[in-house]
C-alpha cells in the first residue's frame, strides 16, 4: 500500500512553524465546535426555536459560501498568514459580542444573525488561506502528516465540542460560553502573530474576475481535479439524506433517540480514528485509495433503509467517517502537491465551494423526496450515488500517482511546488 517513508507525527510537530499553526488551529477548532452547540442551546426558546436556529446558523453558512471565492483570490495575492490572523480577529470579536448580547438584556435575533453572518464571512476568507498555507510550514515529506494532524485536531474538537459547550452553558451560562469561544480565536491570533513563514511567491496580478477565471482554469484543465470534485459534490449531496431521512427512520423506531445518539457518536469516533489512520497510510495511488474510502459512505444509508440492527449501523457510520477523514488528508495533500502555489488558495476555495454547494439543495429536497418515494427508497438511491460516483472516479479516472496520469489528466500535467512540470508523484 505504501511506497514512501512514514514520518512520525512527532517529527512533523518538531517544526516550530507547523507547531504554532497546529496549536492555534487546534484551539480555534474547539471554539468553532463549542459555538455551534452553544448557539443552538441559546436559541431553543419557544415554539419557533427551529426557525431561530435556522436563521442564525444559516446566515453564517451562506455568508461563508459567498465569500469563499473572494477569500481565495485575496489569499493568492496577499500574505496568507495575515489573512488568517485578520479573519480570526473578526471571529474573536464576533463571538465575544454575541456572548455579551446574550449576557445582557438587549438580546436581538437580528443582531445575533448579523454577527453570525460576519463571522461566517471571516470563515470564507480564512478557509482558502489556511489550506494553502500548510505547505509553507513543513517539508514535502511531512505534508500528509501535517494535514492528518490538523484533521485529528478538528475531529477531536467535533467529538468533544458539544460536551464542552453543554458543560459551559450549564455552569457559566450561554453568554460566557460564547465569550470563552471568542478567547480561543484570540489565542489562534497570537500563534499566527508569532508564526514566521517564507516569503510568498509573487505573481502578476490581474482584475478580480481574471484571477477568478484563472482559478477555474486550474480546475478545468485537470481532469483528475474536476472529476473528483464532481464525485465529492454528489457524495455530500447524498449524505444529506442520511442526516434527514436516515435520522427520521432511526428516531421513529422504539428507543430511536438513544439509537441515533449511538450512530452519531460512532461516526464521531470513526472520524478521529480515520484522522489517526491518515498519519500512517502512504498509498502509491492516493486519490484512488481516497475515493475507495469514500465509497464506503453508502453503507450506513443502505443499512438504515433495510432496518438493520442499530449496532451494525453504528459500525457502518464509524466506517463512513473513517473513510471521509482518510480521504480528506489524502485529498488536501494531493492538491497542495500538484497545484501551483500561486493558484493554491483559489483552487482550495473552488474545491470547498463545489464539494459543498449541493448540500443545502439536499437538505431542502430530502423531505419532499422521502414523502414522495418513501424514506427507505430515498436512502437506497442516496447510498447508490455515494458508492457509484466514487467507485467510477477511483477506477476510471487517472490521477497523480497513476501510471500515465499526465497524459490522461490535463494538458499542463501535474505541477510541483515550484510551478514546473514534473513527473507524477
Amino acid at each position: 500500500m505504501g511506497g514512501e517513508t512514514r514520518p512520525r507525527a512527532l517529527d512533523t510537530l518538531r517544526d516550530a512553524r507547523f507547531r504554532l499553526l497546529w496549536i492555534g488551529q487546534s484551539v480555534s477548532s474547539v471554539g468553532s465546535a463549542t459555538t455551534l452547540t452553544a448557539l443552538t442551546l441559546a436559541l431553543v426558546d419557544g415554539p419557533d426555536s427551529a426557525g431561530r436556529i435556522g436563521v442564525v446558523l444559516g446566515s453564517g453558512l451562506v455568508s461563508e459560501a459567498v465569500f469563499l471565492l473572494v477569500g481565495g483570490v485575496l489569499a493568492d495575492r496577499l500574505p496568507r498568514r495575515l489573512i488568517m490572523l485578520a479573519a480570526d480577529a473578526v471571529r474573536c470579536a464576533g463571538h465575544v459580542l454575541m456572548g455579551l448580547l446574550l449576557l445582557g438584556d438587549g438580546f436581538s435575533l437580528a443582531a445575533v444573525a448579523l454577527l453570525s453572518a460576519v463571522t461566517g464571512a471571516a470563515g470564507g476568507f480564512f478557509r482558502p488561506a489556511s489550506v494553502s498555507v500548510v505547505p509553507s510550514t513543513v517539508t514535502a515529506e511531512h505534508l500528509q502528516s501535517a494535514n492528518a494532524l490538523l484533521a485529528v485536531a478538528r475531529r477531536l474538537a467535533m467529538l468533544l465540542g458539544p460536551a464542552l459547550a453543554t458543560t459551559l452553558v450549564l455552569t457559566v451560562g450561554v453568554g460566557w460560553a460564547l465569550v470563552l469561544d471568542g478567547v480561543t480565536f484570540a489565542l489562534s491570533c497570537l500563534t499566527l502573530a508569532l508564526l514566521r513563514l517564507p516569503e510568498q511567491r509573487s505573481r502578476t496580478r490581474g482584475s478580480f474576475t481574471r484571477d477568478l477565471r484563472e482559478g477555474w482554469d486550474e480546475v478545468r484543465t485537470r481532469t483528475w481535479l474536476w472529476t473528483n470534485l464532481t464525485a465529492h459534490g454528489l457524495w455530500n449531496l447524498a449524505r444529506t439524506i442520511y442526516f434527514t431521512a436516515g435520522a427520521t427512520l432511526v428516531i421513529t423506531r422504539p428507543g430511536g433517540e438513544w439509537s441515533w445518539g449511538l450512530v452519531v457518536q460512532g461516526g464521531a469516533v470513526g472520524a478521529v480514528a480515520g484522522a489517526l489512520l491518515a498519519l500512517r497510510v502512504r498509498p502509491r495511488r492516493p486519490l484512488r485509495v481516497a475515493n475507495l474510502c469514500l465509497a464506503v459512505g453508502g453503507l450506513p444509508l443502505a443499512l438504515i433503509a433495510i432496518e438493520a440492527n442499530v449496532w451494525v449501523i453504528v459500525v457502518a457510520a464509524a466506517a463512513m467517517n473513517t473513510g471521509l477523514a482518510v480521504m480528506s488528508a489524502l485529498w488536501d495533500t494531493a492538491i497542495q502537491r500538484h497545484v501551483p502555489d500561486t493558484s493554491l488558495a483559489r483552487v482550495g476555495a473552488i474545491d470547498w465551494l463545489l464539494s459543498t454547494a449541493l448540500a443545502p439543495l439536499g437538505m431542502v429536497a430530502a423531505g419532499p423526496l422521502a414523502q414522495r418515494f418513501g424514506a427507505a427508497s430515498a436512502l437506497g438511491v442516496a447510498a447508490g450515488v455515494m458508492t457509484v460516483s466514487c467507485l467510477l472516479v477511483a477506477v476510471v479516472v487517472a490521477s497523480p500517482g497513476d501510471p500515465g496520469a499526465e497524459a490522461a489528466g490535463s494538458g499542463a500535467g501535474p505541477i510541483d511546488r515550484e510551478g514546473v512540470k514534473s513527473a507524477a508523484v
